[in-house]
C-alpha cells in the first residue's frame, strides 16, 4: 500500500511571488539544488503550457538495502505541469532504476496567508513494489522528501531575503 505524505510550509512571499520568483525562476532552482547538494539539470520548460522536466541526482547516502535496488548512482526525472487555472503543479518522479516498480506522484499548491506570506502544501503518493523492500523504500523516500522540503523552505526564505 503506497505511503501518502503531506508537507505544509510557511514561505516569506506572496502566492504570486512564489510562482514568479521561485517556481519559474531557473536562477533560484540552481541556487536550491546547489544548496541541497544535488546535481540538477533543467531538460525542458515550456512557459506557455506550464510543462517542466528536470533531472536530479541526490547526494545523500542511502541505506544499503535501498542502494542495492536503486544503484549507487541513483537519479530521477521530475516531470510536471503547472495548471494556471487551479494554481497547482502536478508532477511525477521517474527513477533512473526500477521505474516500473517505484511510483512517486504529487501536487504542489500555494495558499495566500497574508500579503507577505503563503503556505506551500506538497502532497505525495509514494509506492514501491519491490519484494521484501517496498516498505523500506517507501519509508526512506518519505523521510528524505520531508527533510529535503524542510531545507527547501529555508532556502526559499533565504533566497527571497537576499532579493529584498
Amino acid at each position: 500500500m503506497p505511503k501518502n505524505v503531506a508537507i505544509r510550509q510557511l514561505l516569506d512571499c506572496s502566492e504570486q511571488e512564489f510562482w514568479d520568483r521561485i517556481f519559474r525562476c531557473e536562477e533560484f532552482n540552481q541556487y536550491l539544488y546547489e544548496g541541497l547538494g544535488f546535481e540538477y539539470e533543467l531538460e525542458e520548460w515550456d512557459a506557455e503550457t506550464g510543462y517542466r522536466r528536470a533531472k536530479v541526482c541526490p547526494a545523500q547516502q542511502m541505506p544499503r538495502a535501498v542502494a542495492r535496488v536503486l544503484g549507487e548512482r541513483f537519479s530521477y526525472v521530475e516531470e510536471g505541469t503547472l495548471d494556471r487555472l487551479t494554481g497547482n503543479y502536478r508532477f511525477v518522479v521517474i527513477p533512473s532504476t526500477s521505474a516500473g516498480r517505484i511510483r512517486v506522484q504529487g501536487t504542489v499548491s500555494i495558499v495566500a496567508v497574508s500579503p507577505e506570506q503563503c503556505e506551500r502544501l506538497v502532497t505525495l503518493e509514494i509506492g514501491a513494489d519491490v519484494l521484501g523492500l517496498g516498505r523500506l523504500i517507501e519509508t526512506y523516500f518519505a523521510a528524505t522528501t520531508r527533510a529535503q522540503y524542510a531545507k527547501n523552505a529555508a532556502l526559499v526564505n533565504d533566497y527571497l531575503a537576499g532579493l529584498r
